[in-house]
């Protein structure tokens, strides 16, 4: 279920060792994202834990502000953003239903590692499935922000990195 009001508190107290572990995975209708998402459920198929499917808008960058002035644009750019949610929720149904796992879909707004950290910390999981795509080139790993390796920096919460080949 898409749930654009999700708060990140809304479950309420910590959960407590009778409650199942919960796993975060962060899904963005990518094959990183895909792999994470299959890494979860075959974890979570091993320890029954529920699953939180997290989707992340991403705020428009500079480059796409400027280019907003060009006619129709923005509703080029709110298209491509309407997809990648709904293949990600696509890609949930299609990969977890079949396990019978419990899981949950959300969707936010802003920058997926902080947004995804949030959710880690206000809903207490257990560990946080990110995907990250290698890519080639020297000056991809200077340019490109991923994500999951800003994750894979936090001492705060469990991150499992899903890796897939560009």
């Amino acid at each position: 279920m898409m749930d654009e009001s999700f708060t990140p508190g809304s479950d309420g107290p910590a959960r407590d060792a009778r409650h199942r572990p919960l796993f975060v995975v962060g899904v963005d209708g990518s094959d990183s994202g895909r792999a994470a998402l299959s890494q979860a459920a075959e974890e979570a198929a091993g320890t029954g834990a529920q699953i939180l499917c997290v989707h992340v808008r991403p705020q428009p960058s500079l480059c796409e502000l400027t280019a907003l002035v060009a006619p129709g644009a923005a509703l080029i750019s709110r298209d491509c953003r309407d997809i990648m949610e709904m293949q990600a929720w696509l890609d949930s149904v299609q990969i977890l239903d079949p396990t019978g796992l419990p899981w949950e879909f959300a969707v936010l707004s802003g920058r997926p590692d902080k947004r995804l950290g949030e959710v880690m910390i206000a809903r207490h999981g257990d560990a946080l499935f990110v995907g990250q795509s290698l890519r080639p080139g020297r000056w991809s790993r200077l340019f490109h922000r991923c994500p999951a390796r800003r994750l894979a920096r936090s001492q705060e919460y469990s991150v499992h990195l899903a890796t897939t080949a560009p």
